[in-house]
C-alpha cells in the first residue's frame, strides 16, 4: 500500500550572495524566482544585506505547517530545497530521539538538523533526490549540495561582485552581473551528443553542480567536493544466480514503495518496455485504487510500442491514457520546449515527454518513469555491439575488410535504430579502444564529422576538439577491471545525468509535475554495480538479473522483450511540408554563415548526401538544426 505522509512538493530555488556588490541581494530574486514559476506556484523570499535566498513551491497539503526557508533551532542555520528525502521518517525519529525540535512535517528539515550533527557528512545519510542550499549565519558559509545519481538539477555562476545560483540555468541569466558569453566548447560536444556534458553549460563561467558534490562559498572562496561515488560490495562476487534475482526484486520493492510515498496522485510512464513494466507491476501491487498510467503513440509503426504498453495496462488493469503524436505536434511545439530547455538539447525522447507530461498533470502530480535501468542492469545496444566485438575482433583481417564494405553497401532505412545503421556504426568504431568505441556507437556525429562541418578557425580555438576524449578519460578514472561495468558507469555519470536527467527534470517540471526514478536508488545501483557485467549480459541477452526477478510478474512477451526506447520519426518528417522547409532554412548559406562555426559547403553536402539517400545523416543534420534555432532565438547570431 503507498504511504501517505504529511508535506509539500520542492520545485525549484534560486539564490544571490553578494561578494562586492553594492546592490541588495534582494532588489533582483523574485525576477529570477519569475523565471521558474513553472516549477511551482507559491513562491518564498528570504535576504539579509549579503543574501538572498528565493523557492518556488507546489502546494498540495499542509503546506502551512512546512514552509520555507527553514531555520534550525537556534537560527544559526537557514535551508532552502528541492526534492524529496524518501529515507525521512527513520531519520526524523532518529533525530527526535537525540533532542531535536522539529517545526514542520516536511521532509527536508531533517536535512538541518544532520548538518548540525554531522556537517557535510549528512549527503549521505540521505537516500532521496535533492538540490539545495544551507547558509550558515555565523560563519557566512553557503553550501549547495546535489543527490548522488544527479536526479536534480543545481546550477553555479561566479562573478567579481556576485555569487548565483539555481535549478534552472534560466534563473541565472537573470541576475545583470551575470555576462551572456557562448562556450564554444559546449558547441562542439553538442554537436557529438546532443546535450551538453557537464560541468560546462551553454555559457561561459556557468557550471553545474556534479552529482554527489557539494560545493562551500567562504570569504569569496569557492570549492567543491565530491561526498560519494558508485560502492560495489565484493563479497556480493560469489552470490548464485537466484539470489541476485531475489536481492533485486527486494531492493526494487523498496525502491518503488519509496517512490509511492505521496500524498497526491501518483502515475507511471508507460512503454511496454521491460523497465517501465516491471514499475508498474509493482506500484500496481502496492495501491489500493487502479493505477494511472501513460503512453505515447506514433503513427509511424517502427516507432509506436503502444500495442506493448496496452498489452501490460490490461494485464494490470490499469487507467491507461495515451497521448497521440504527430510531426505537426511536435513542429509547433519546438520553440516552447527549447524554452524550458534552457541550453541547446535535442536527444529525442525529450519532445513526447513534454507532451505526455503536459496531459498527465491533469490526472496526477508525480509519475514515475524508468530512466537509469538500462545504465545498470547493461541495457543499451552499445553494450551488446561492445560485448560482442571481442569476438569479430578474433576474426581474420579479409573477414573484416569484406563485411565492412558489404555493410556500406546496404541501402538506408527510415526505420527507427535500422539495421544499416547500426552495423555502420559498429564497424566504424569496433577498432577502438572500448571508451572511444562506446562514443562512436552512440554519437550523433563522430569526432571526424564533426572536423569536416566546423570551420577551421572555429575547431583550432578548441581546448578540446574530440568529444570521444570525454568518455575516454571518464572510463580511465575507475579502478574496475570490468570494461563493460566501466562502460555502464561512464554513462552514469555522463550521458544518464546530462541527458536523461536532465530532460526528465525539465520537461516534468515544465508541468509542474515531479517526475521520480525507482531505479535510481543508491542501494540498489550498488548492489547492481556489486555484479560483473557477465551477470548482466550474455551474447544477446542482456538485463538478466532483472528479467530474471520478475518472473511471474509480467507477461513473457514484455519480460523478454528487446530494448527500443523512445525516440521520434524526424528523419521520415524531414521530408513533410513544415519540416522540410525549417531544416533547409536552418541549413541555407546566409544561417550557416551567421553563426560563425560552420563549414558551410561541408554541411550543405551532408543534406544533399541525406536528401539523395547517398548516406543517413539524419541524427547530425537534426542536431544542427536544433543548434542553430536555439542560438537564433536566444540571440547569437
Amino acid at each position: 500500500m503507498a504511504t501517505e505522509r504529511k508535506g509539500k512538493r520542492m520545485c525549484g530555488i534560486t539564490g544571490v550572495h553578494n561578494l562586492k556588490s553594492a546592490v541588495s541581494p534582494k532588489e533582483y530574486i523574485q525576477i529570477m524566482l519569475d523565471s521558474i514559476k513553472h516549477r511551482g506556484t507559491v513562491d518564498a523570499i528570504w535576504s539579509n544585506n549579503t543574501l538572498a535566498l528565493g523557492s518556488r513551491r507546489l502546494p498540495i497539503v499542509d503546506l502551512e505547517n512546512s514552509p520555507q526557508p527553514i531555520f534550525s533551532e537556534n537560527r544559526r542555520l537557514i535551508l532552502i530545497g528541492n526534492g524529496e528525502i524518501y529515507n525521512f521518517s527513520e531519520l526524523r525519529s532518529d533525530l527526535l530521539k537525540k533532542g531535536h525540535k522539529f517545526n514542520t512535517n516536511g521532509d527536508l528539515e531533517c536535512i538541518l538538523h544532520l548538518y548540525e550533527d554531522q556537517g557535510n557528512e549528512v549527503w549521505n545519510k540521505l537516500r532521496g533526490m535533492f538540490a539545495v542550499a544551507i547558509y550558515d549565519l555565523d560563519n557566512k558559509t553557503l553550501i549547495l549540495a546535489r543527490d548522488h545519481m544527479g536526479i536534480k538539477p543545481l546550477f553555479y555562476y561566479e562573478s567579481a561582485d556576485s555569487f548565483l545560483f539555481g535549478s534552472e540555468i534560466r534563473s541565472i541569466t537573470m541576475h545583470p552581473s551575470f555576462q551572456k558569453e557562448l562556450n564554444a566548447q559546449s558547441v562542439a560536444d553538442f554537436l557529438s551528443l546532443q546535450f551538453i556534458p557537464k560541468p560546462q553549460t551553454i555559457y561561459e563561467g556557468l557550471f553545474s553542480l556534479p552529482p554527489a558534490s557539494f560545493l562551500v562559498l567562504k570569504d569569496g572562496n569557492v570549492s567543491v567536493q565530491q561526498y560519494w561515488t558508485i560502492d560495489p560490495d565484493p563479497s556480493i562476487i560469489k552470490i548464485s544466480r537466484e539470489d541476485i534475482a531475489e536481492k533485486t526484486l527486494a531492493l526494487m520493492k523498496t525502491s518503488v514503495q519509496r517512490r509511492l510515498m505521496s500524498d497526491v496522485p501518483v502515475g507511471v510512464l508507460l512503454s511496454g518496455g521491460l523497465d517501465s513494466s516491471v514499475i508498474a507491476a509493482l506500484a500496481r501491487e502496492m495501491t489500493r485504487k487502479p493505477l494511472e498510467t501513460f503512453s505515447i503513440v506514433f503513427k509511424e509503426k517502427s516507432f509506436d510500442e503502444s500495442p506493448f504498453s496496452q498489452l501490460m495496462a490490461r494485464h494490470l488493469k490499469t487507467n491507461h491514457h495515451e497521448v497521440v503524436l504527430d510531426s505537426n505536434i511536435i513542429l509547433d511545439s519546438m520553440e516552447e520546449i527549447s524554452y524550458h530547455l534552457g541550453e541547446p538539447f535535442c536527444e529525442g525522447s525529450a519532445f513526447p515527454i513534454y507532451h505526455i507530461c503536459k496531459y498527465a498533470k491533469d490526472y496526477v502530480t508525480v509519475i514515475l518513469s524508468g530512466e537509469g535501468a538500462d545504465e545498470i542492469f547493461c541495457g543499451y545496444e552499445p553494450y551488446t555491439a561492445l560485448n560482442l566485438s571481442r569476438y569479430y575482433k578474433m576474426l581474420p583481417s579479409p573477414v573484416h575488410r569484406l563485411f565492412t564494405s558489404t555493410v556500406n553497401m546496404l541501402p538506408v532505412s527510415e526505420k527507427k535504430v535500422s539495421l544499416d545503421l547500426k552495423l555502420k556504426r559498429f564497424t566504424a568504431g569496433v577498432g577502438f579502444d572500448p571508451p572511444k568505441a562506446h562514443f562512436w556507437y552512440r554519437c550523433s556525429m563522430n569526432d571526424d564529422e564533426k572536423y569536416q562541418v566546423l570551420s577551421n578557425d572555429f575547431f583550432r580555438g578548441l581546448s578540446r576538439p574530440a568529444s570521444s576524449v570525454l568518455y575516454e578519460d571518464l572510463y580511465s578514472s575507475m579502478t574496475s577491471d570490468d570494461t563493460l561495468n566501466k562502460i555502464m558507469a561512464t554513462d552514469c555519470h555522463m550521458h544518464l545525468v546530462d541527458d536523461l536527467l536532465f530532460r526528465a527534470d525539465r520537461m516534468s517540471m515544465a508541468h509542474t509535475m515531479e517526475l521520480r526514478v525507482p531505479y535510481l536508488d543508491i542501494d540498489l545501483v550498488n548492489f547492481v554495480f556489486s555484479l560483473s557485467s557477465k551477470r548482466k549480459i550474455r551474447g544477446l541477452y542482456n538485463k538478466i538479473p532483472l528479467r530474471d526477478a520478475v518472473k511471474g510478474l509480467l507477461p513473457t512477451q514484455i519480460r523478454q522483450r528487446p530494448k527500443k526506447g523512445l525516440n521520434m520519426p524526424y528523419q521520415q518528417w524531414f521530408k513533410q511540408k513544415g519540416w522540410k522547409e525549417i531544416l533547409h532554412d536552418s541549413l541555407e548559406g546566409n544561417s550557416l554563415r551567421a553563426q560563425g562555426f560552420f563549414n558551410v559547403k561541408a554541411v550543405q553536402k551532408m543534406l544533399n548526401d541525406h536528401v539523395t539517400k547517398k548516406k543517413n545523416h539524419a541524427h547530425a543534420l537534426w542536431t544542427i538544426m536544433n543548434l542553430i534555432l536555439w542560438l537564433k532565438n536566444n540571440g547569437f547570431q
